[in-house]
């Protein structure tokens, strides 16, 4: 692992030992700022610090403390010093045992139930239950006990934002620090500015700036223009070539009684085109389909693409009983990733920012539309909740498993 510098403002708080260290901790800021890096220093630090209690180093999963936080770990240790059970969550860091542990629902509070806690440190804390984090508090009861913590911004009604870093009665227990990629010396200025592509908007505001700002009025304002559009003669040359170059993905957001869509992308590598669309609206049909009706349908919509190669399909998780007539037909399916609100919309804002997702003007006709008039709800959002109006939205939805499924590696957001 190359050596990596820290800004002098992650470097004071990074190389501060834990005893000079409030009781709550917690970086806040861009992407790529450093947060976790200065984290790194402190988990070492806390092998050593003297305290009563179990370690806990907490994510929205056990799979993401990994990739975010153990694999830099183990790297900067080497494998004489780290040995991690993935199953029991089990860590043994330079000699000290450690707890890793996933909080991704409600539930996940009562794993903390009647535990000690002397150290934890939280990844991605916005994501973090507020019972699970509020029990995970109370469990902090040694004397000298410390948290530590890092996060993007959210929402200005977030109980992180309301209930603990604008609560002046904690002053004396809670330290805070905001960071962006300025106060991190290790990137090139041209990552900075690939990175600051990825977002716009809202999530420009909270993933760049470090700020914590409320969602509002058209989701996908800012993202979309005559650029997200293609026709024949604007689609690349080979597009519906049998060459090998591309990849063949159907994305379903499944409906009976709502409306069923099906997108068909054809995807090089670099860009996706959203080459057609079937969509089927049984209230404006004035007639619902069966699954076995909408299974066949789709098999027709695959005969018919312009990409000879068999697709991927990729149908949300709802989708059981159409699911199992699709394998019936022998078609290739896949589950999606149907995470909305912590990277979902996020990753299809800056698709659409960065025009590596479009779509053929004459065959895409309804979703195109929907991702226009996608919007915030106003009213969940006057009440401190940040959700999308839940209609018209089955063409955004499909774009959403798509984006996820096929971006999910967020280098190609840049690409």
């Amino acid at each position: 692992m190359p050596i990596l510098q820290y800004g002098p403002r992650l470097e004071r708080f990074a190389l501060r030992p834990p005893e000079y260290d409030k009781k709550i901790n917690i970086l806040i800021g861009s992407v790529r700022s450093g947060k976790t890096w200065a984290l790194h220093a402190k988990i070492l630090a806390l092998c050593c610090y003297p305290v009563a209690g179990r370690r806990f180093i907490i994510g929205v999963s056990k799979a993401s403390v990994k990739t975010n936080v153990l694999q830099d770990l183990a790297e900067i240790v080497g494998s004489a010093n780290y040995k991690y059970n993935s199953q029991t969550g089990e860590l043994n860091l330079c000699g000290t045992v450690w707890n890793v542990m996933g909080a991704h629902d409600d539930g996940a509070e009562k794993t903390l139930r009647g535990a000690t806690i002397g150290c934890a440190v939280v990844d991605e804390l916005v994501l973090i239950p507020e019972n699970f984090f509020k029990m995970l508090l109370t469990r902090l009861s040694p004397p000298g006990s410390r948290l530590y913590a890092s996060t993007n911004a959210d929402g200005p009604h977030h109980f992180i934002k309301t209930e603990f870093l604008d609560n002046t009665e904690l002053q004396d227990i809670l330290y805070s620090m905001t960071v962006t990629m300025r106060d991190n010396p290790n990137l090139e200025p041209q990552y900075i500015a690939d990175q600051e592509k990825l977002f716009t908007g809202v999530f420009y505001d909270r993933m760049i700036r470090g700020l914590w700002k409320m969602a509002s009025g058209a989701v996908y304002a800012g993202c979309w223009d005559d650029a997200n559009y293609y026709d024949d003669r604007t689609r690349p040359v080979g597009l519906y070539g049998q060459g090998g170059y591309t990849d063949h993905t159907v994305s379903i957001d499944y409906g009976t009684t709502n409306a069923f869509v099906a997108l068909d992308w054809i995807d090089t590598g670099k860009i996706a085109y959203c080459d057609n669309e079937l969509y089927w609206d049984s209230v404006k049909e004035n007639r619902q389909k069966t699954d076995g009706e909408l299974a066949d349908d789709l098999v027709q919509f695959i005969k018919d693409s312009n990409c000879a190669q068999q697709p991927k399909i990729i149908i949300d998780p709802s989708a059981a009983s159409f699911k199992a007539e699709c394998l019936k037909r022998g078609l290739w399916v896949v589950g999606c990733d149907n995470d909305v609100y912590a990277y979902g919309i996020r990753r299809v804002a800056s698709a659409l920012s960065n025009k590596l997702i479009k779509f053929r003007r004459s065959c895409v006709l309804v979703t195109p539309v929907q991702l226009q008039g996608y919007v915030w709800d106003k009213k969940k959002a006057d009440n401190g909740s940040e959700q999308v109006v839940k209609k018209r939205d089955h063409g955004p939805d499909a774009v959403r498993y798509f984006v996820n499924d096929t971006f999910a590696n967020e280098w190609r957001l840049t690409a």
